[in-house]
């Protein structure tokens, strides 16, 4: 189950991308949001787990479904308006370090020094990848990407206790849920504007229906299973390939050209994150329910 959550999470980049420009990055945003809120409460009503969650663990609801229901899919949006999903997908692929860095922050994690290290190689290559890219420059679109990590890493992070306590699926639905009230409005509004007479592809459509469906709900469903199953650190460590499926994903789907400069990075990127994640659950174990941002 967790390779098949991390394979659904891997066409993330590509389906946003394809529907972004017939859609724009707010429609898709709410519309995700309200689609897995719809899930979330079947999912719920057929599990028989319709019961609210002591109030000690709304923070924790709430923030993981701000940071992965709103913020990490705008600011994806945001970024993949001006850039390829190839690059995209380089870029996220240090969202384990941003999560590390976050748990430093918030937890107290103190991860060894061989993380910071590697985290620093990551850095530094996505870094080497932008500035290739932009021509000498990093770009309005890296600034919404790190963003994206920043804010997948809070959610998982603040929701973390809330998620040991419910389990994940089940704090995933609430989270939805929770998020659906916030994204009423903007669904709305964006139905209402948006100009209907203008025909949109049916690539369009598919990332949307995927965007909505499999990235933000069944995918993330199917993901929890997996760490429930074969273990946190070992199955969170299947995601780490995420960032080449979707150098992939972007090559066949989109027709985008992947460069031998991202492939490179995007190998590095991965080396530097798996060194990052196996110290991190050998410095503490305790911890590594934070590990689950990899999902996004």
């Amino acid at each position: 189950m967790g390779g098949l959550g991390m394979l659904a999470f891997s066409g993330t980049l590509p389906a946003t991308r394809l529907a972004v420009p017939a859609f724009g990055p707010m429609l898709v945003t709410s519309a995700r949001i309200e689609v897995a809120a719809i899930l979330g409460v079947l999912t719920l009503l057929v599990g028989r787990q319709w019961r609210l969650p002591d109030r000690r663990y709304w923070p924790g609801v709430f923030w993981m479904g701000f940071g992965l229901a709103v913020a990490y899919p705008l600011f994806v949006a945001l970024a993949l308006e001006r850039a390829p999903a190839a690059h995209g997908a380089v870029v996220i692929g240090l969202a384990p370090a941003a999560t590390a860095v976050v748990a430093v922050v918030r937890a107290g994690e103190r991860p060894p020094r061989a993380f910071w290290i590697a985290c620093l190689i990551g850095v530094a290559a996505v870094l080497v990848f932008a500035l290739h890219q932009g021509g000498g420059r990093v770009s309005l679109a890296d600034g919404w990407l790190v963003a994206a990590m920043l804010s997948v890493g809070i959610a998982y992070v603040e929701g973390g206790q809330a998620a040991r306590a419910l389990g994940g699926a089940t704090t995933l639905c609430w989270a939805m849920i929770a998020m659906a009230p916030i994204a009423a409005a903007p669904l709305a509004l964006g139905l209402l504007h948006h100009d209907w007479e203008q025909p949109i592809p049916g690539p369009a459509w598919a990332g949307l229906v995927y965007a909505c469906v499999i990235s933000m709900f069944l995918g993330s469903i199917a993901w929890y299973r997996g760490l429930a199953a074969g273990g946190i650190a070992r199955i969170g460590q299947l995601n780490l390939i995420q960032p080449l499926l979707a150098l992939l994903w972007s090559a066949l789907l989109l027709g985008e050209r992947v460069t031998n400069v991202a492939l490179v990075c995007a190998g590095v990127v991965v080396a530097s994150m798996i060194v990052c994640v196996r110290s991190r659950v050998a410095a503490r174990a305790p911890a590594a329910p934070s590990s689950d941002v990899r999902q996004t």
